[in-house]
């Protein structure tokens, strides 16, 4: 574990930001915050529903070591992420080595735990998955621990820490289920009363801890506990609309096929893991089946049980359900706590296979030692890349053949590397960096400013997005993850001067910017449109609308007096993020424009924008109707024809 933490350290500023940092970052500050009862409840969207208990934390450091640095707080974040992540493998060893009574078998299912390559990169940067991947470790410890020990203190403990995993992410209530479950199967087998008064009251204190923790750790709870349902329904009817590229087709995150999670799991595991693990998975389902009654006693067939259970139906409800998952299987990272202590029994019986034979446990260790050799080895090469790991179940050697089937750097923290390029080519000079330019599809220069955070303050000075700087931007940088969806396979920008590739595969690119391909997009839109409202009087106090229907942004233009409503008025249809809006407002600091997120998309009240001009803008146009299902008046759109060059006052 020292030798973990060192190279840990070794590596720390090696990694980039990822995309969800700055939001989970946020996060944290609003609970605290709504806890000290500086603000009211932060949000009154689906972020509310997301718990805290390793965000506060993360927010109370970085207040009492009073950093303000951006670099300071991020790398602060990535220290305590990845140093959870090797409590997680820690407990993996305290835990195997009570399945297995075999240290060296305890050590390995602790290296399966900690070296596999993906989660490894993913423990610096991901405060969401990697954290309840641990704790779901260190819960499983404190189960089998609490049914060992019989004891009340013993129950309230692994009750605390079942409630703080619910906390991290709602799925960890299947634990709360499963040691009910086991303690009334314990009950029905109790001979003795004293006995049944023992299991009841341990039981007792298991629930009232449990049920407290997750209680005053969730602050949206304190509000109404009727929340607790909304967070169970969040998965399966999640707000977020996109897509993701699954063996080379886009598929809709609530749409996923049912072999999407088991595939990238496949994929994206080391083979000395997988195999174990399928070997324990078989061992206990035989030795269930010779002797069923050790399943419904407290056996280590019944913790084994447990484990198949924990493995194998978050994965059947994702198949059966439209459960929103997304990012490959990050989602899913809690699986391979599970996979890891199967793989214990899968290893105990190839460790007594391999003792019948000569010079077996020789042979044994040696081929075990090859496969995490063979890991480290890989995981070396490329570094600080693991995220991107693939098995020999895909072809990694033919080019751009994973790039143009799967998602790779989803979470773009490879921009790192490419702004650092940039800054090392630029010499002292700022560097322009250019929003995404295709189809209107939204800026990528959201993972470049998110990147930037963990650089120098000097570094990060010279970095300047298109959204800063009246210019266009010298370079573009894109790790294609909206090229690929909408079926593009090159950058927009020719030439490339600078690619990462892994498995001759690109996770991104560097691109030089030639003015003359410089369209007008959304992007745009959005800036002349602040601009516009900053800049006009407000002669008559007037609104628009921005909505949002099947993954395309609608803008409605209202008229400013009574008089105008028989005028037409022009929509636009672009396919963007949502998160652009806010993104684009913040950037331009028009925070006197009233902003405010209703169920059918976004209103902004502001100055009159009748007289609006609007330059030529890509958009396609939409049939006429009725585009506000709710609200005070609902406007019937006379639709005009694209415009060409640009708009005059009286379009």
């Amino acid at each position: 574990m020292g030798l973990f933490a060192a190279v840990g350290l070794f590596v720390l500023d090696d990694y980039g930001v990822s995309g969800d940092e700055y939001l989970q970052r946020l996060i944290g500050h609003a609970w605290v915050n709504y806890v000290l009862g500086v603000d009211g409840i932060p949000w009154k969207d689906h972020n509310r529903l997301y718990g805290a208990a390793f965000e506060v934390p993360l927010v109370l450091v970085e207040r009492l070591l009073g950093l303000k640095d951006s670099r300071d707080v991020y790398l602060s974040r990535h220290l305590a992420g990845h140093l959870f992540f090797l409590a997680g493998g820690f407990f993996c060893y305290l835990l195997a080595y009570r399945l297995s009574d075999n240290r060296l078998l305890a050590i390995f299912a602790m290296l399966l735990f900690l070296l596999h390559p993906r989660l490894y990169a993913h423990s610096f940067f991901n405060s969401k998955d990697v954290p309840f991947l641990s704790m779901f470790m260190i819960a499983l410890y404190l189960v089998h621990r609490a049914f060992g020990r019989n004891t009340i203190a013993a129950f309230a403990l692994c009750g605390l820490v079942v409630g703080l995993l619910t906390n991290l992410r709602i799925v960890g209530a299947m634990l709360f289920a499963a040691v009910v479950a086991m303690r009334a199967c314990d009950l029905l087998h109790a001979a003795r009363a004293e006995e049944r008064r023992r299991i009841l009251t341990t039981g007792g204190a298991f629930l009232l801890a449990g049920v407290l923790t997750l209680f005053i750790t969730y602050p949206s709870l304190w509000r109404s506990p009727s929340e607790f349902v909304e967070m169970f329904a969040l998965p399966f009817q999640h707000p977020a609309q996109a897509v993701s590229l699954f063996q080379g087709e886009p598929v809709r995150w609530p749409e996923i096929p049912a072999r999407y999670v088991p595939v990238w799991i496949a994929i994206t595991t080391p083979p000395v893991s997988l195999l174990p693990s399928l070997l324990g998975t078989a061992f206990v389902l035989l030795r269930g089946a010779n002797r069923p009654a050790d399943m419904l006693r407290n056996t280590t067939v019944r913790f084994g049980f447990l484990l198949i259970a924990c493995l194998t139906l978050p994965v059947l409800a994702v198949a059966v359900f439209d459960v929103t998952i997304y990012d490959g299987w990050r989602h899913m990272y809690f699986l391979h706590a599970p996979a890891c202590l199967l793989a214990v029994f899968g290893l105990r019986w190839a460790v007594s296979v391999f003792g019948r034979m000569k010079g077996g446990p020789s042979m044994f260790w040696a081929l075990a030692a090859a496969g995490v050799c063979a890991v480290i080895v890989e995981m070396t090469i490329i570094h600080p890349h693991q995220m991107v790991y693939f098995n020999f179940l895909v072809n990694r050697g033919a080019p751009e053949h994973l790039r143009a089937r799967y998602d790779m750097d989803y979470y773009g923290t490879s921009y790192r590397e490419g702004l650092e390029y940039l800054l090392e080519r630029s010499g002292s000079s700022s560097v322009y960096l250019e929003p995404d330019r295709v189809d209107g599809v939204g800026p990528d220069t959201y993972y470049a400013s998110s990147n930037r955070n963990v650089l120098s303050a000097a570094d990060r000075q010279r970095i300047i997005t298109d959204l800063e700087a009246e210019r266009v931007g010298d370079f573009y940088i894109s790790n294609h993850r909206r090229d690929l969806r909408h079926g593009r396979n090159e950058p927009p920008f020719p030439p490339i001067v600078w690619a990462r590739k892994i498995y001759d595969n690109t996770i991104l690119t560097v691109t030089a910017v030639d003015p003359s391909l410089v369209g007008r997009t959304t992007a745009d839109f959005y800036r002349e449109m602040y601009r516009s409202v900053a800049s006009k009087d407000a002669a008559v106090e007037s609104s628009f609308d921005l909505h949002f229907d099947d993954g395309t942004l609608t803008l409605l233009k209202e008229p400013c007096r009574p008089e105008d409503v028989r005028h037409p008025f022009r929509l636009g249809v672009f396919p963007v993020d949502t998160g652009d809006l806010v993104w684009f407002r913040r950037e331009h600091g028009f925070d006197e424009l009233n902003f405010s997120f209703g169920q059918h998309g976004v209103r902004f009240e502001g100055k009159c924008m009748i007289r609006r001009t609007l330059p030529d803008y890509p958009i396609r146009i939409v049939e006429i109707g009725q585009y506000i299902p709710e609200g005070p008046t609902i406007w019937k759109a006379a639709i005009e024809p694209p415009w060409n060059g640009a708009a005059t006052d009286d379009s």
